[in-house]
């Protein structure tokens, strides 16, 4: 398939995969149908089920629909979504947490008109004190009220407990689930242990879903429609679905990495 999927940028636009992400956008908003700015979370079980990619195309997709939209790379351990934006992640949140500064020094603009995004910077000796601080959770209400949608992309659930203290500060969780190589166990234990810290799992996406003899190679999905909660309410259960796995709007394919 074609090495970049360029939603928005006016030339070439592979409208089948835009149309996969805007349909996952579509199903994310049925969960929040009275909230105007929303934060959610990507994440997934294990490294390596393309929670980023998919955390990227999503955000590109929100912002192609003319809302002013937030990448936020938290996964501070083991960054990559800077690449995917062809950005240098010398600098970024773990920079505006420890030093209190203002986050808007530290945005970039990305190619994606309304796209916007903030890169781990340099990993802290202790990633999850980092953002269980008071600073960051009053980082993701000022940035809540400057953004229509803050997509946060975190470490893999089961390999550390960031996702789970993170949660507690997002309106929604997405589960991405790698087709073929993720186990039932494990997507059942970072469900569990999501709900554990009263996330609200408001859908999963099934990545490397699609049929053989797509030209795309990937499958379709369909999120839930559970509503959103608010903060510290019981969480939702959720219904699962499946969707896709391209490469963003005027952002380059990564060399594989582990994520």
């Amino acid at each position: 398939m074609n090495e970049k999927l360029r939603v928005g940028s006016g030339r070439n636009v592979d409208l089948a995969i835009a149309s996969i992400f805007g349909k996952l956008k579509a199903n994310i908003d049925f969960s929040f149908v009275e909230e105007k700015h929303r934060t959610i979370i990507f994440s997934s079980a294990l490294p390596n089920e393309g929670k980023t990619t998919i955390a990227v195309n999503v955000a590109a997709a929100m912002a192609a629909a003319d809302k002013k939209t937030l990448f936020l790379d938290a996964d501070m351990r083991n960054p990559t979504a800077h690449q995917l934006f062809s950005i240098v992640n010398t600098r970024g949140l773990s920079d505006i947490i420890s030093q209190g500064a203002d986050w808007r020094q530290f945005v970039f603009k990305a190619k994606v008109p309304n796209l916007y995004v903030i890169t781990a910077g340099r990993k802290p000796s202790n990633p999850s004190r980092f953002l269980s601080s008071e600073r960051f959770h009053s980082l993701l209400t000022e940035l809540s009220a400057e953004f229509d949608y803050i997509i946060l992309d975190t470490p893999p659930i089961l390999l550390v407990p960031d996702t789970q203290i993170i949660s507690a500060h997002a309106d929604g969780v997405v589960l991405v689930i790698k087709n073929g190589k993720t186990s039932r166990d494990s997507v059942k234990e970072a469900h569990e242990t999501l709900l554990r810290a009263n996330a609200n799992v408001i859908g999963a996406v099934l990545n490397h879903a699609g049929k053989k003899e797509s030209i795309y190679g990937y499958g379709y999905g369909v999120n839930n429609r559970t509503p959103g909660r608010p903060h510290g309410a019981p969480p939702k259960r959720p219904t699962h679905g499946t969707s896709e796995k391209p490469v963003p709007p005027g952002v380059k394919k990564p060399a594989p990495v582990s994520k």
